[in-house]
């Protein structure tokens, strides 16, 4: 009866540690071989062991280097030096061991160079070589160049004549002028303040940031665009908005930076080039326009006289266009007048409708000479209610819409002349009155 207890009790602790085994050394086969070597970071502590580590030895392979010891049941570690290179240290710690009859208890391990990733022909030991050590230690080496590749590897020690492999869990942290990275950081610059009206230049600027592939900007905490350059433009900033811009730095132990924000400042001033204007060709007419910039220039086709004045002359002899432009803090800003040559257009600025016979019809004398011409009219509310092509006296206005009166008020017309000349359409208001 007791022989039966005790194979009953020692059955489950045999099949217990048959499990145990196996899935914790496939969890640590990950850095079993270089090309698979995990990469470290900076003062970042990662935590291994060399429980199920294998050697791969053949012609060329990875662990076949002969200095300092035999790399028999490695795992790699990977590093990269910064940007000034340098001194870098590697602390082991909280190293412990699986004690098992004729398994070793000891870590070996050193930093190796490679002329060629994971080629051992091309290995060079760099620093010092650990041997044998079953407490903290540290592998250290000084003077490396920047941004160049090492490898750390670390050996389960067979020492003191076993049989089997150390198996081993510890703590691993890089540190050191060569490795440290100086704090990366973001900003944003622009090269001035806002101009209304005009695209907004801004960049974002890094240091200390490698590997950046793309930025995300934010306009009072909305995302606004992602761009694939430091540069961005936009003409939809206003006065006040704050800026933010994100990104990530460095593909191995990425850093994810926002940048302080930066309040935009717009420019603010106003022009206005005044009322579109009627004459006729070869009238002098006065060019009437506002600003509180600091300075203000007329420009068109024609002659200008007076063009630095916010009051103008112009003859035109046809329909123009003229643009009044102000300056101020280096931003300009345009408005736009137009003055209609018109010959002996007349346009009444009312008319009756009331059937009896006297000014029943808006007639706008001399636009006989545009046969072309299309006259559409608005009621208050910018609603079409006429439309009317080759408008003369006979095809003039009678105040209805489709057939019906419409009532007494303001309306608003625009006259498209199409001969080729008047190119811009002229715009005003007629009254009905019956």
């Amino acid at each position: 009866m007791f022989g039966t207890k005790s194979t009953f009790y020692f059955r489950p602790v045999k099949f217990l540690l048959t499990l145990f085994l196996p899935v914790f050394s496939v969890a640590q086969l990950t850095n079993d071989a270089c090309p698979s070597a995990t990469k470290l970071c900076p003062n970042l502590s990662v935590s291994g062991s060399t429980t199920g580590a294998t050697g791969t030895l053949c012609p060329d392979c990875e662990d076949d280097f002969t200095f300092c010891f035999t790399g028999r049941n490695t795992v790699w570690y990977e590093f990269r030096t910064n940007v000034t290179g340098g001194t870098v240290n590697f602390n082991f710690s909280n190293l412990a061991f699986v004690n098992q009859v004729n398994r070793g208890n000891a870590l070996d391990a050193t930093l190796i160079q490679a002329a060629l990733p994971c080629d051992a022909a091309t290995y060079t030991q760099i620093g010092n070589c650990v041997l044998e050590a079953n407490a903290n230690f540290n592998l250290t080496a000084a003077g490396l160049p920047a941004n160049t590749t090492y490898y750390i590897v670390v050996n389960g020690s067979r020492n003191g004549g076993a049989t089997l492999p150390a198996s081993a869990t510890f703590d691993l942290v890089g540190s050191g002028s060569g490795f440290d990275r100086p704090a990366p950081a973001v900003s944003i610059y622009t090269p001035g303040t806002i101009c209304p009206e005009s695209l907004a230049y801004l960049s974002a600027n890094l240091d200390n940031c490698q590997d950046t592939s793309s930025f995300q900007w934010f306009v009072n905490g909305i995302p606004a665009a992602t761009t694939f350059t430091y540069e961005w433009q936009t003409s939809a900033l206003n006065d006040g908005d704050l800026v933010t811009v994100n990104c990530s730095c460095f593909d191995v132990c990425p850093v994810n930076l926002t940048s302080f924000p930066l309040a935009m400042t717009e420019i603010i001033f106003s022009v206005n080039a005044g009322l579109d204007q009627n004459t006729t060709s070869g009238t002098e007419i006065t060019l009437i326009g506002s600003s509180d910039g600091d300075s203000v220039r007329w420009f068109g086709e024609n002659p200008i006289f007076n063009p630095t004045n916010l009051a103008a002359t112009v003859v035109p002899q046809e329909t123009e266009s003229y643009f009044l432009t102000a300056y101020k803090n280096g931003c300009t800003l345009s408005d736009e007048v137009i003055v209609y040559v018109t010959d002996n257009l007349t346009i009444p600025g009312s008319f009756s409708p009331n059937g009896d016979g006297i000014n029943d019809k808006w007639v706008i004398d001399g636009i006989e000479f545009y046969p072309n011409s299309l006259v559409w009219i608005y009621d208050r509310w910018g609603q079409e209610v006429s439309s009317i092509t080759s408008y003369n006296s006979i095809r003039a206005w009678n105040g209805t819409n489709k057939g019906k009166e419409l009532p007494d008020g303001v309306y608003f017309y625009s006259i498209s002349f199409n001969d080729g000349k008047q190119e811009k359409t002229l715009k005003g208001s007629v009254s009905v009155i019956r």
